[in-house]
Formats: structure tokens, C-alpha cells, sequence
């Protein structure tokens, strides 16, 4: 069986209905393909987004049922779990599964079609094109083709149509397992919930290379989880929730849902279209690197992969140079920010519970700073003056020497990024810029 659409959209995820809704309400064909029926929306998610990014994307904030709770801030907590920062800024905790479901709603009242239960086989190529999808109708039984003008990867981590595309097509970018955290999350049900923040707890050892976190939804119900680090030597995130933070809890009246889940925890994929294809969400790599939010960036990069479609399509060009300026929007966005927080999470990944402790008692970074950092992506030079002078006198010379040299990487890839080239003809050398900065820095790391 065959069908045609100008749009196929693999994913019914944030990004991938929140696509298809800008795309059908631009009059362009669109087919949401979901490997899940239209009423399984349940994923493994810390739920909370910062309020901005919906008036980012320009979409209705969320409310009734969908607004779980909302925040006043973040509280980062040191692992004497003793000294803290508290980060302002107002942010939802979603009821997720019914706010993918009003994105899949609108998507729909805008004439996109949803084909659910359907599962991605192989991408069709031709030559140097995507030219669609085949898929497997989980209901019916039977294999189809569907053909796209312009093909969307908005499968999550699994990246399930780039990581099939052909090896030498700069999107197939293949991700190692040390870039995403591992987690397990728990939403329960609980009397005397203290609401307001959002917390984050560091430790390297019950969460080494992430965080466990506390995200009160209201006073009865809270999500919390636990993120390590990906790669052979990791815990297993599940075990390190029952042996450390379990028991911190107290009195559990209703675990509501459990689970594991994997984040992409870096910069973006350093190419993110082709000819006739593009990668939008986690597929692209597109979570915060540093606390993993994915909702907000997912968001993003819909909204600015629509613009750039729906130009290409208007021009008759989904060519990869037709489609290029989503990656030249979405890196002046988001993703220049992304490549500088990439840069201080692999620093953050190695420093010890003492050195955090240090930072978080004798006050080092403020709750100012740390919001800076979180905006800009940026050890701003006040940061780093101020920093300079309450070391020197804790006598702390080689930490501050390190957050220098971290400052310097994170200043020149977020440059980089913020310079991604205008055109495929410049991406090659600007990759072995790229390349050249990060294994620099690796190498760096590993002997300071």
C-alpha cells in the first residue's frame, strides 16, 4: 500500500505533534505517524517546563487538568544536602500525557492526519534523498510505503529513522552512550508535599554524572527520579533510587507510575537535515546538557524546523540547502547555548562531592550566577573576577585555574555554534572546528 503527504512526521511526541500542528496550519499536508494508540501519551519525564517557552513558540500556556502545579524556582542543593542555591524563574509541572495530548489535538483540528499503532521499518532512499518512510501497521498487519516531500524524525532518543539513514550522510551522527543520562522516576502519592520549587540534588554518589531531583506537582503528588551518567561504569539508576533516595522519602501512599528513560545530555547533532529529511527533539539532541530539560528545547527546534519547511516547500527546494536555516535558527535559540553547557557538564561530571561542597559553602557561585550560566550558557568575566578573589583567599588556586580554562572552552564553542555555517558547502570545516575544540578539551579534562 502506498501514500503520499508533502510532511511525514515519525513521532507524537512534544516536537514531533507540535510540528505537525505549525505545518497543517500552514496548509501542508501532514501525516503524525505514533508507534503508540492515540491514547497511550505516557512517558518517563521530570514533567516540568519553564514558562517562557510557550510564549517562545507562541502556543497556550497550559492550564485545568494539564497544569499539575507550578514553580517559583529551582533550589540546587550540594551534597551535604545542607547549603543550597535558589534560581528564580516561574515554570509548569505538567500533567504530560494530556498536554501531548491537547498538541496532538491541535495538530489534528489543523488537518494533520494521525496514524497511530504504526511502527518505522527502513527510510526509502534514493540516492542522496529521503524520500519517505515504510511502516509497519501494527493493527492491520501489513507493511506500507509512505512517500514525503520533506520527512521529520521526531522519535526521541532512539533516533529511530537518522540512526537507519546511510552512514555517509552527516545526520546519521552516531551519539556515544557517555551523552545521554540513564534514569528512573517515580510519580507518588503522598500527604504534606511542600510545593514551590523545583529541586535539584547533586551527588556523586548517589547520582554520578547527574542529579536525583524533587519536583512537587501539589501538595499530595511529586515526581521524583534519579539520573547517572551513560556508559559501561554507570549504576543502574533504579538501584541507586531505592538504595539512596527511597528512603529519604518517608511514608508512600501510591506510587502512581515508575520507570526508566534515557536524556540526551549535549550539544545538538552537529547536522540536523539532508535532502528531503529532518530531525527535530531529542532525535537531534536537543535537552538542556545540564539538568536535561527536553520539553522546552523540543519546542524550539519545532518551531524553528517549521519555518524553515515551510520555506523550502513554498520555494518547491527540500533539498538540504533548502532546508539548511532551521540549524541557523535553532543555534541562535538554543543551540549555541547548548554547545557552552555541553562544555561545563563534562566538567561538572568530574568534579568530587568535596569540590561541590566547597562551591556551595563558601558561597563561590550565587544564585544570580548560576541563573546567568543557565540563560547564557556563559561563565560571565564578573563571575569568574568574583571567583578569582574568594579563591584566592580559601586558597583554592587549581580550581580556580580550571574554571578559567572551562570559561575559555565554553566561550569558544558557543562561538562556533553561534557561527554555524550559512550553507552545506561550509559545514565540513566548520565539523573539524568543532571536532578539533571538543578533543582538545577531552584532552584537557583528563589531565587536569
Amino acid at each position: 500500500m502506498h501514500e503520499r503527504c508533502d510532511v511525514l512526521v515519525a513521532g507524537g511526541g512534544v516536537a514531533g505533534s507540535l510540528i505537525s500542528f505549525f505545518l497543517a496550519s500552514s496548509g501542508f499536508e501532514v501525516i503524525l505517524l505514533e508507534q503508540k494508540s492515540r491514547d497511550d501519551t505516557m512517558k518517563v519525564c521530570g514533567d516540568a517546563i519553564g514558562k517562557h517557552h510557550f510564549d517562545n513558540v507562541g502556543i497556550p500556556h497550559p492550564s485545568g487538568e494539564e497544569l499539575a502545579g507550578t514553580f517559583k524556582g529551582v533550589k540546587v542543593v550540594a551534597p551535604n544536602e545542607k547549603d543550597e542555591v535558589i534560581v528564580g524563574g516561574e515554570g509548569y509541572a505538567l500533567n504530560r500525557p494530556l498536554f501531548i495530548k491537547r498538541l496532538r489535538k491541535m495538530a489534528l483540528d489543523a488537518g494533520a492526519e494521525l496514524l497511530d499503532k504504526h511502527a518505522v521499518l527502513k527510510p526509502i532512499v534514493d540516492g542522496s534523498w529521503l524520500k519517505g518512510l515504510e511502516v509497519f501497521d501494527l493493527r492491520a498487519g501489513e507493511r506500507k510505503e509512505i512517500e514525503a516531500t520533506v520527512t521529520i524524525d521526531a522519535t526521541g532518543v532512539p533516533a529511530v529513522v537518522r540512526s537507519r539513514l546511510p552512514a555517509e550522510w552527516p545526520v546519521s551522527e552516531k551519539v556515544p552512550p557517555e551523552d545521554y543520562d540513564v534514569c528512573y522516576r517515580e510519580i507518588i502519592e503522598m500527604d504534606g508535599v511542600e510545593t514551590g520549587y523545583a529541586v535539584i540534588y547533586l551527588s556523586t554518589v548517589i547520582a554520578p554524572g547527574g542529579y536525583w531531583w524533587w519536583f512537587p506537582k501539589n501538595e499530595r503528588t511529586v515526581n521524583v527520579g534519579l539520573g547517572v551518567k551513560g556508559g559501561g561504569s554507570s549504576p543502574n539508576p533504579q538501584k541507586n533510587y531505592e538504595k539512596y533516595v527511597r528512603p529519604k522519602l518517608g511514608r508512600i501512599k501510591l506510587v502512581i507510575h515508575a520507570g526508566g528513560g534515557i536524556c540526551p545530555t549535549r550539544r545538538t547533532i552537529s547536522c540536523m537535515v539532508w535532502n528531503g529529511f529532518v530531525a527535530v527533539g531529542d532525535a537531534a539532541c536537543t535537552a538542556n546538557p545540564i539538568h536535561g530539560g527536553g520539553m522546552g528545547p523540543a519546542m524550539l527546534s519545532a518551531k524553528s524546523a517549521a519555518q524553515a519547511i515551510e520555506e523550502a516547500l513554498s520555494r518547491e527546494d527540500p533539498s538540504v540547502k533548502g532546508l539548511w536555516s532551521y540549524q541557523n535558527r535553532y543555534m541562535e535559540l538554543y543551540g549555541a547555548k547548548q554547545a557552552g553547557l555541553d562544555v561545563l557538564r563534562m566538567y561538572l561530571q568530574l568534579m568530587s562531592d568535596e569540590e561541590l561542597n566547597f562551591v556551595f559553602e563558601k558561597g563561590v557561585i550565587s544564585s544570580a550566577d548560576v541563573g546567568e550560566i543557565g540563560y547564557k550558557g556563559d561563565l560571565g568575566s564578573t563571575l569568574i573576577s568574583k571567583v578569582s578573589s574568594a579563591i584566592r583567599l580559601l586558597s583554592r588556586p587549581s580550581l580556580l585555574a580550571r574554571l578559567k580554562k572551562v570559561k575559555d572552552y565554553m566561550d569558544k564553542a558557543r562561538e562556533l555554534y553561534y557561527s554555524y555555517p550559512k550553507s552545506p558547502e561550509d559545514f565540513k570545516r566548520w565539523k573539524i572546528e568543532v571536532d578539533e575544540l571538543f578533543e582538545e578539551y577531552r584532552s584537557w579534562l583528563q589531565g587536569s
